[in-house]
C-alpha cells in the first residue's frame, strides 16, 4: 500500500521510473531503471553489472524503416581487444546477434534479479493466444533476458516470460504498467489498435 502510495504521488509530480518497491510482474524483478537509447550508436558506462560498459547500435533498415538493435561489449579478461557482440536468446532456443524493433518493443534495463544487480532485455509483443479482434487491445507477452557474462563473452539468455493481466493497444504501456516504468512512446509502429473513428 505505501509503495502504491509513493508511485502515485511521484508520478502526479515527476515522470521519473519509480525504484524500489517491487513491480507488478515477476516479483524476483525489482528496481527497474530503464537505459535511455538514441537511434544510433550509444556508448553506455556500466552497463553490465561487472562494470562493463556497452555499445548499443540502433539503427533502420534500408527500405525496410524496422529498427534493429545491436549490443557489443569489451572482454573482461586482460589481453583481450575490440569489442565482441552479446546475443541474444531467441524465443525458438538459438541465439541472434541483432533483435529486430519491428512488431515489438525491447527495452535494457538495469534490476535486481532476486535482490543481485542485473542487467536486463524486456522484449514485448502481442500475445497470439489472445482471442481479442483485430485492432482491439490485446494482451501481451513479456519476455525477459539477463545479461550472462564470464571473462571473454557474454550474453542475454532468458528467464522469464509472462502475459500482461490487462488489455493493450501499446507493447510500450504493457511494459510501463506491468513494471512501473516511465518509458517514451515508439510511435504508431508500437500501436495494435485502430485509432479513434477509423
Amino acid at each position: 500500500m505505501i509503495c502504491r502510495t509513493l508511485a502515485s504521488v511521484l508520478a502526479a509530480s515527476i515522470a521519473v521510473p519509480l525504484t524500489g518497491c517491487i513491480a507488478r510482474g515477476n516479483s524476483r524483478i525489482t528496481n527497474v531503471i530503464p537505459v535511455p537509447l538514441q537511434e544510433g550508436a550509444n556508448l553506455v558506462p556500466h552497463l553490465a553489472p561487472d562494470g562493463r560498459q556497452g555499445l548499443v547500435v540502433q539503427a533502420r533498415e534500408p527500405d525496410i524503416g524496422h529498427t534493429r538493435l545491436i549490443m557489443t561489449m569489451l572482454p573482461r579478461a586482460e589481453g583481450m581487444r575490440g569489442w565482441d557482440v552479446v546475443a541474444m536468446d531467441a524465443a525458438d532456443g538459438s541465439r541472434m546477434p541483432t533483435i529486430d524493433n519491428r512488431g515489438r518493443s525491447v527495452v535494457f534495463a538495469r534490476a535486481k534479479v532476486s535482490g543481485i544487480p542485473a542487467t536486463l532485455l524486456f522484449v514485448t509483443s502481442a500475445d497470439t493466444a489472445d482471442t481479442a479482434s483485430p485492432g482491439s487491445p490485446h494482451r501481451m507477452l513479456i519476455r525477459t533476458m539477463r545479461l550472462r557474462t564470464d571473462e571473454t563473452s557474454a550474453h542475454f539468455e532468458s528467464i522469464a516470460t509472462e502475459t500482461t493481466r490487462g488489455r493493450y493497444c501499446s507493447f510500450t504501456d504493457a511494459l510501463a504498467a506491468t513494471y512501473r516504468l516511465a518509458l517514451p512512446e515508439d510511435g504508431a509502429a508500437d500501436s495494435r489498435c485502430d485509432p479513434p473513428g477509423s
